[in-house]
């Protein structure tokens, strides 16, 4: 635990760090005021946005506090938390020199910025956390799914046990006495989500469903609303719809989009590995010849559906898959490095 919130600060530094903590937790607990309205008042699902935009802000900001809490002085803090201008060197009183940072009046640090110096500073966070956060905001701003409430719902989730230890080992508070009636919904919401992952989980074991297909299926997100809960739909479970047919659908528990389980899965692999853009020959993500869907992925040479797994030819030069045929016919190169050979045999 940070021993720092035990030294005396000066009165000018407690002003600037104290602001910073101030302004953290008030934008947390006003983004968890709009994430409530926006999913209890009907017709203010729009208030989602800034729900998203004030949370990751406040935790943007107790990260800055943090920052600032390592300073012996206020000149310190302020060159820890404001964009510097330039680096100038400067005379110390033996003689030698030393570097000061000219800091902006107004700017202070950006994101990467922060990591960064959280990094440099030795403290303990798990910057993953926040992305889904950082992910929900932008799809909100930009993408405006069906269903946002789900959206912030799992970023709140993800957020949480990282959120709890910062603020109890750096920060050395108690989370539910710094944010108050906001933790005990941040809470409320991280248990609900992990129920529903829970509950879902539990769908796809009873109906034998692989473990290769959920273990990717995991980090899938609904087409319409971007929520991760997708279950498998209980009228083709009860019906005994093959799982291993596009018959069998799946759907979103968040706003009940529903589509076939298999073509979801199929054209999610298919959007991961490959770009439309870009044509390769063999293609990356094929057939697999154990169970006939597209989920067999060359490059480690194991059908994501299935499990199954095959040694896949690959050139001797750059590694890269051949053709079964070209191994039967005696070759050893792709056409690229079967080329540069002949050019180089015929210079």
């Amino acid at each position: 635990m940070s021993t720092n919130r035990n030294r005396t600060p000066t009165k000018a530094a407690k002003f600037i760090i104290d602001e910073i903590r101030n302004n953290a937790v008030s934008s947390i607990q006003l983004g968890v005021e709009d994430f409530l309205i926006s999913r209890d008042v009907p017709g203010k699902t729009n208030r989602a946005i800034s729900a998203a935009r004030n949370i990751y802000a406040g935790v943007l900001l107790l990260f800055k506090y943090k920052i600032a809490s390592l300073a012996k002085t206020p000149e310190q803090a302020k060159a820890l938390i404001y964009k510097p201008v330039s680096i100038l060197p400067s005379i110390t009183s033996t003689g030698g020199i030393t570097w000061y940072p000219t800091t902006h009046g107004q700017e202070t640090i950006n994101t990467s910025m922060i990591r960064a110096r959280l990094d440099s500073l030795g403290v303990s966070h798990d910057w993953n956390a926040i992305l889904p956060l950082r992910d929900c905001r932008n799809a909100l701003e930009h993408l405006h799914p069906t269903d946002p409430i789900s959206s912030i719902q799992a970023s709140i989730s993800a957020l949480f046990p990282m959120l709890s230890r910062f603020i109890t080992e750096e920060l050395g508070e108690a989370p539910a006495a710094l944010l108050g009636d906001a933790w005990t919904t941040m809470l409320a919401t991280h248990d609900f989500f992990k129920e529903c992952e829970s509950q879902i989980k539990s769908e796809w074991t009873a109906i034998d469903y692989p473990e290769s297909a959920m273990s990717f299926l995991r980090q899938c997100c609904c087409r319409a609303c971007y929520s991760s809960l997708l279950g498998p739909m209980q009228e083709d479970v009860q019906n005994e719809v093959p799982i291993d047919t596009t018959d069998f659908r799946l759907q979103c528990v968040a706003c009940s989009q529903t589509e076939s389980a298999m073509e979801f899965l199929e054209d999610s692999f298919s959007n991961l590995h490959e770009d439309p853009f870009e044509q390769i020959e063999p293609s990356i993500v094929q057939e697999c010849s154990s169970c006939q869907v597209q989920m067999y992925l060359i490059t480690d040479s194991t059908c994501h559906w299935c499990g199954h797994e095959t040694v896949w030819p690959k050139c001797s030069g750059c590694e890269k898959p051949i053709e079964q045929h070209v191994v039967n016919e005696g070759g050893r190169l792709c056409d690229r490095c079967s080329e540069d050979e002949w050019m180089e045999h015929n210079r």
